[in-house]
């Protein structure tokens, strides 16, 4: 029969995971780096430069580094999860999410 888990669990949790989410944050591998955009006069016309143009307005919104942008969702995560548990210390025990 399996124990029921612990009230410190989310807390465990969300702290490995905040912690692991901050480590991600600083590694940044050069392997997962995106390239820059070069600086450079374009001289295309029509569906090439349609084409190009949404291309760079796409990129402008991803993260510069994978392991950035994984790394702030997991700290996210993991702060959000822990501020839940204690907050749900702090509330009747019937209304209480974990």
């Amino acid at each position: 029969m399996k124990n029921p888990p612990s009230e410190l669990s989310p807390i465990l949790l969300g702290t490995a995971l905040l912690g692991a989410g901050l480590l991600l944050r600083q590694w940044e591998p050069g392997a997962l780096s995106l390239p820059s955009k070069p600086d450079v006069v374009h001289r295309d016309r029509g569906l090439k430069r349609a084409a190009r143009r949404t291309r760079d307005g796409i990129a402008r919104f991803l993260p510069s580094n994978m392991t950035g942008s994984l790394g702030r969702s997991l700290a996210i995560m993991g702060a959000g999860l822990v501020l839940v548990r204690l907050l749900d210390m702090a509330v009747e025990d019937d209304e209480t999410l974990f």
